[in-house]
């Protein structure tokens, strides 16, 4: 935790992907160690020899492009209900990882974001400790949207 006093969150709040000006719900889940965003048609791509991953994150009012500079795959334990419906999963699944600038509040932040279908969940985009820590943040789960987001539209799917 940084020196200054840590910023208390809701465990929802407004967060902007920078790039597309994209403002979207996300839990602040302190269980989870990584971030994790609603994403489809992950391809790979290459700009100036450095590998990146252009992926689609699909909102109410449209489908939003982006790309991050890709930095590996993150190992996430999930549930058997999340993997496949009926299956114990014994192992646990890889995800790509990308670099991606997030707002939350006032700071913006550049963070690792695991890229995965996330549409059964209530919202896009999960923060996770990681994420948490990298804001300088807390979290009173019984708090809701504590930040002022400046986008007047819900893009959320």
């Amino acid at each position: 935790m940084a020196n200054s006093e840590a910023q208390i969150y809701g465990y929802v709040e407004k967060a902007t992907l920078i790039d597309q000006n994209l403002t979207l719900s996300a839990k602040l889940d302190t269980g989870a160690k990584s971030a994790s965003l609603h994403a489809v048609n992950i391809t790979e791509i290459e700009k100036k020899g450095v590998p990146y991953l252009r992926f689609t994150v699909p909102t109410k009012t449209g489908d939003y492009s982006f790309e991050g500079e890709y930095v590996g795959k993150v190992k996430i334990k999930v549930r058997s209900s999340e993997a496949n419906p009926g299956l114990l999963r014994t192992t646990p699944i890889k995800r790509p990882v990308v670099l991606l600038n997030i707002k939350l509040g006032d700071k913006v932040r550049t963070i690792k974001v695991n890229l995965t279908n996330r549409k059964r969940f209530l919202y896009p985009l999960l923060l996770g400790r990681d994420a948490i820590i990298d804001f300088n943040g807390a979290v009173d789960p019984a708090l809701t949207f504590t930040t002022k987001s400046k986008s007047p539209v819900n893009n959320e799917k």
